[in-house]
């Protein structure tokens, strides 16, 4: 067991008045009153041999589904990212792997937590967030869920979600500076499309005087006649609300046009986007400014789909934030992977990087 030098300044204290009284009760009585005052300073300090005091490791419980077929996946490439993090601060960290299946993720939090737990991270899945937030639990610890839960979460527990929305807001707040003087919103037809046209219908809508006219993308037959008509409209900029399939094949009608996206709508690798030079989009700073030194140290043995890229981005800054946190309270503004965070209501909101894409390659726009 390793030691380390330590004052025991108490017990001075006391054996100094001893000998003090000790010294003076010796004197004659005459020399009393001449002799010189004693104190503490005077003496030899006596050193003890004390323990290091060294903080015990954090231990985090990692709750993901990784005995769930659906969500596999998605929960091994969360746990890389957070690996890759606890890597780096193996004697910092205990972490406690608290696998799952369809069902029961209540009955696994009950079974890995203990009154010795410092973090749990996860869910992941919206069914599970909200399945473990409704939960009595009997022992709740503060927990980081990785899925929107679409309210305010119960105490102590925090989400963190990279989600559609704010990127949509994003790209709506770049076309709007870029004085896109004629826009059109274009929604593909899927669910995740849909969800990126509401919100940034909403945004623009609130902030911006212009109007955005929307329409559904009609048959592809039909693309060309459609272009043809919003050029003679006078289009000048097209946010667009669909995935990248989708985006290749109508990217050749929109030439004239400036085109804003999503993160839905990048799936695939950086070779398959030679023609979307020039198209704008919001999306994970781990995406779009991956040379980012603060990355480097965390970056995955192989490289990812940027649908996985993101999951493993959420790992790591979910990791990241733990450590930052320690023993206290998460951090009110956190400059993540996934985007710049504010937590807010129990909630992190997400501030994605605007990037470019240029021949095969995405670049970061602005600062």
């Amino acid at each position: 067991m390793s030691v380390g030098w330590q004052f025991n300044t108490g017990p001075i204290v006391c054996l100094t008045s001893a000998l003090v009284g000790m010294l003076i009760s010796t004197m004659p009585v005459g020399a009393q009153t001449l002799a010189p005052s004693v104190t503490a300073a005077d003496l030899p300090r006596t050193l003890a041999y004390a323990p290091d005091s060294k903080p015990q490791p954090l231990r985090v419980v990692v709750l993901l589904p990784l005995e769930n077929p659906q969500l596999r996946r998605a929960a091994s490439i969360v746990r890389d990212g957070m690996a890759a993090v606890f890597a780096t601060r193996k004697s910092e960290i205990r972490v406690v792997d608290c696998a799952y299946g369809v069902a029961g993720v209540v009955q696994a939090y009950v079974r890995c937590v203990t009154p010795d737990t410092d973090w749990v991270v996860g869910p992941l899945g919206r069914t599970d967030v909200t399945a473990l937030a409704l939960a009595k639990l009997e022992m709740p610890k503060p927990t980081l869920m990785l899925s929107p839960l679409g309210s305010v979460p119960p105490e102590p527990m925090t989400v963190l979600s990279p989600d559609l929305e704010s990127e949509a807001e994003a790209v709506a707040q770049q076309a709007s500076d870029d004085a896109c003087r004629k826009p059109l919103l274009i929604e593909a037809a899927d669910a995740m499309s849909s969800r990126v046209s509401v919100a940034i219908t909403a945004y623009w809508r609130e902030r911006s005087v212009t109007p955005l006219p929307a329409i559904s993308l009609p048959s592809r037959n039909g693309w060309r006649r459609a272009a043809d008509q919003w050029r003679n409209d006078n289009v000048d900029c097209v946010l667009f609300a669909g995935g990248g399939a989708v985006l290749t094949e109508l990217r050749p009608y929109l030439r004239s046009m400036a085109v804003y996206v999503t993160s839905a709508s990048f799936e695939t690798s950086l070779d398959r986007t030679v023609d979307w030079t020039g198209i704008r989009i919001a999306d994970a700073p781990w995406i779009v400014d991956a040379e980012r030194a603060e990355f480097a140290q965390y970056l995955p043995a192989a490289a990812l789909a940027p649908t996985l890229a993101r999951l493993y981005a959420l790992g790591v800054d979910a990791s990241r934030l733990v450590i930052a946190a320690g023993r206290d309270s998460l951090p009110v503004s956190f400059d993540g992977a996934i985007g710049q965070l504010t937590l807010k209501d129990g909630q992190y909101r997400r501030q994605p990087v605007i990037g470019e894409f240029r021949e095969r390659t995405l670049v970061k726009v602005g600062p």
